[in-house]
């Protein structure tokens, strides 16, 4: 066949890769296209070409328009923009709000003590939380305490028509107890048990906000005050039997050599901040006495769990105040017929209300792994022996959580104990930080008052 009939043979722009004008051809056919297909081609590529311009277009012209929507909305989105913005961004934006606009305003009770931690508190409150809570709708009367027991006392006076909302602690575990006694020791305790407690971690131990709410700071604590909502907690009551004199609790009681370290710990309150129980700890194991006890509790089984009465039912007679004795409430005793005694040398006894995680560790050990805030039973620890050896396993077991593995401690969830210190042991009782003094041999009784407390805040599942 000729160069010349060659030419003359129609050839289809499909034969040759899809040829167009603009695109160049990567085939050797592609001069042999004809006249008539290059014009097809050329139509083919203005008709494509138009649709991009036209794409394009309207593309630019949605960008400027959504950008102008989103500006106009975006100081104040309200349901009229909804429609015209995406459905996330609409959706996010009116959560967000709905976070910080709770609505009804909501009058606490501030007791701030100034003296918590490294006496840094007040600037913790007025520099991380007050603005927060006044932001989140809070009306608060602030005041300080001035001197040891002031928290008991402006939470027994205090007008709760004035605060319905709640009392907000600022410090550690200690002014939270002392709140706790002053609204339990109230002639309408049955109104003041109803009041929920806030805390904002500012002192030397915040075992209980950090176990119960997960609160580890201060910023924290006021995120969870803001939100709102409650968690129940058990109460418990550690009575002075010769005295008929009842304390409230809500983190542990202990005996022994815990407590000589509270008891020691004060004379360094003010110049060792929370650095004091390490230091009164050091000294009190290098003369550790010896320690006896006679325990009666009664434990815990799922076949035998009498009905736990309400606070109301259960309380009469005297409360401690300091060293005086007021009027008030007791836990009365009740004849049980399956005590256990145990009689002997205990290095320490601890009685946990929950599993007592302590804000400052490091590895953040818990004592009572089985405890818990709302179970509707108290955690006994009873550490057998004597000696700085047993002594110094334990505490170093104990970073680690492998203090219950070892044989000398003893673990039993119980409904309630008698602990009577025997000779010349130490007969003072630690409360949540607090020391209580007993003259004499003591009886000490732990009861357990379930679901009495209530703090601010969501309980963290984590």
């Amino acid at each position: 066949m000729s160069s010349r009939s060659l030419a003359r043979t129609p050839v289809s722009c499909s034969a040759i890769n899809g040829c167009f004008t603009d695109i160049p051809c990567r085939t050797r056919n592609y001069y042999q296209c004809s006249r008539t297909t290059n014009l097809q081609s050329l139509q083919v590529g203005q008709t494509l070409l138009t649709r991009k311009l036209r794409k394009s277009t309207r593309w630019k012209t949605t960008f400027f328009t959504e950008r102008k929507i989103v500006s106009q909305c975006s100081s104040d989105l309200s349901t009229s923009c909804r429609a015209e913005v995406p459905n996330n961004l609409a959706v996010n934006v009116l959560q967000d709000q709905s976070n910080t606009r709770q609505g009804a305003i909501r009058k606490v009770f501030v007791i701030l003590n100034p003296n918590s931690g490294f006496r840094s508190s007040r600037d913790v409150f007025y520099k991380k939380v007050q603005t927060n809570l006044k932001l989140s709708g809070f009306v608060m009367e602030v005041v300080e305490t001035a001197y040891a027991g002031h928290a008991k006392v402006l939470a027994s006076t205090v007008d709760i028509n004035k605060c319905p909302d709640g009392i907000i602690c600022v410090g550690g575990d200690g002014i939270v107890n002392e709140v706790l006694n002053g609204l339990l020791g109230r002639d309408d305790f049955k109104v003041a048990m109803r009041l929920p407690i806030g805390i904002v971690p500012a002192g030397s131990d915040n075992s209980l906000v950090w176990t119960v709410l997960g609160i580890r700071d201060p910023v924290s604590a006021a995120i969870a005050l803001a939100k709102g909502g409650f968690t129940p907690i058990d109460v418990f009551a550690v009575k002075w039997i010769q005295a008929g004199i009842t304390h409230f609790g809500l983190t542990a009681s202990y005996y022994g050599f815990v407590a000589d370290v509270v008891q020691l710990s004060e004379s360094f309150r003010l110049q060792l901040g929370p650095f004091r129980y390490v230091v009164a700890g050091l000294l009190k194991f290098l003369s550790l006495p010896q320690y006896r006890f006679e325990v009666d509790y009664i434990p815990l089984s799922p076949e035998r769990n009498p009905e736990l009465k309400p606070l109301a039912e259960k309380c009469h007679g005297q409360l401690s105040d300091g060293g005086e004795v007021r009027r008030g409430m007791q836990i009365d005793d009740r004849i049980e017929d399956n005590w256990i005694t145990k009689k002997g040398e205990f290095l320490g006894i601890l009685v946990c209300n929950h599993y007592c995680k302590p804000a400052q560790g490091l590895l953040s050990p818990v004592i009572a792994p089985k405890a818990q805030h709302d179970d509707g039973s108290l955690d006994l620890i009873l550490v057998h022996g004597r000696g700085r050896l047993r002594l110094f396993c334990f505490f170093v077991a104990y970073q680690f959580c492998w203090h219950l593995l070892l044989p000398f401690v003893e673990y039993v969830k119980v409904k309630q104990v008698k602990i009577r210190p025997i000779g010349n042991t130490h007969n003072g009782c630690g409360v949540d930080g607090e020391l209580l003094r007993a003259e004499g041999q003591a009886e000490w009784q732990c009861s357990l008052l379930p679901a009495q407390g209530r703090l601010l805040g969501r309980h963290s599942k984590t």
